[in-house]
């Protein structure tokens, strides 16, 4: 694995990340505390396979969702130890809180630019990522954290950024796993399995004919063939072009797995139950599902 640092969104929070990780490091008793949401228990089992593959002793509390908090936010339970909070939903900040006993984990607003481009990018580092970056630095070579590594992407397409035109940390953060082997990039006609009602108005039948031609077509053929397959998905306003654009030409694939990383978590949004108690038993037993298998 590449060393997230490398990437120039994640270069900028080394720092706070190294004093996370060595407060992690050397606390007896960790406490981690996370919503019922799927952003929180895809954030949650990045540091859990880290503490694992350390063999270090931690607790897990899942808060209720989002939608049962007030304005205020959480009211933490009394509980000894180091808390660690995830809290995937507050605003973007400059950096993370940390107390004594607390560090909160929130999406993180960066400025950066790339080699690639003279341009000033500014984005959001959700929580997901940022604690795969902390588990990465606790456990670098971890085998649970090479398994869950994939879906550190999966909080910043949950995120609305990717229904604007252009989010400079998603494409970034895709990149920096594709090219180190952690995902492969394929386009819809590569992908063994989809969720069926992500792209409205996406021919079924045109899509079948076009996976069958797909090995005898040259680049040119298959541009414009998928252009022509997007033509009717463009007129639609509900979906961002960027969206569109990565559901066609960059489905992320978790090598071994058929079904790619986007129609994962749309079935697992679907599926996931409306009551708080229900929530909380489920979002648990995804982690649990998550860490051992790497994928929903």
């Amino acid at each position: 694995m590449r060393s997230f640092f490398d990437s120039p969104i994640f270069s900028q929070i080394e720092d706070v990340v190294e004093e996370i990780a060595l407060k992690i490091n050397s606390s007896d008793v960790i406490q981690i505390l996370t919503p019922a949401d799927l952003e929180g228990v895809l954030s949650l089992i990045q540091l859990e396979s880290s503490l694992l593959d350390a063999s270090r002793n931690y607790r897990r509390k899942i808060l209720p969702q989002k939608k049962y908090v007030s304005g205020d936010g959480y009211s933490l339970p009394d509980l000894e130890g180091l808390k660690i909070v995830i809290n995937p939903f507050m605003e973007s900040n400059s950096n993370l809180s940390i107390s004594d006993d607390v560090i909160e984990i929130g999406p993180i607003s960066v400025e950066f630019n790339t080699e690639t481009s003279n341009n000033h990018h500014q984005g959001a580092i959700d929580t997901v990522a940022i604690c795969a970056c902390i588990a990465s630095t606790i456990s670098p070579n971890g085998t649970r954290v090479r398994k869950v590594r994939p879906l550190a992407i999966a909080g910043n397409w949950l995120r609305q950024g990717v229904e604007i035109n252009y989010d400079p940390v998603y494409s970034l953060l895709r990149d920096h796993l594709n090219e180190e082997g952690t995902i492969d990039v394929r386009p819809i006609t590569e992908t063994n399995e989809i969720a069926g009602d992500m792209l409205p108005e996406l021919s079924s039948r045109m899509l079948k004919k076009l996976k069958q031609r797909w090995p005898e077509m040259s680049y040119e053929e298959r541009s414009s063939a998928l252009s022509e397959l997007i033509l009717p998905i463009l007129r639609n306003d509900k979906i961002s072009t960027m969206r569109i654009e990565e559901l066609i030409w960059h489905r992320m694939l978790i090598p071994g797995c058929n079904m790619d990383i986007a129609s994962q978590l749309k079935i697992a949004e679907d599926n996931w139950p409306s009551d708080d108690e229900k929530a909380r038993l489920h979002a648990s037993m995804i982690a649990d599902k998550l860490i051992v298998d790497g994928f929903l």
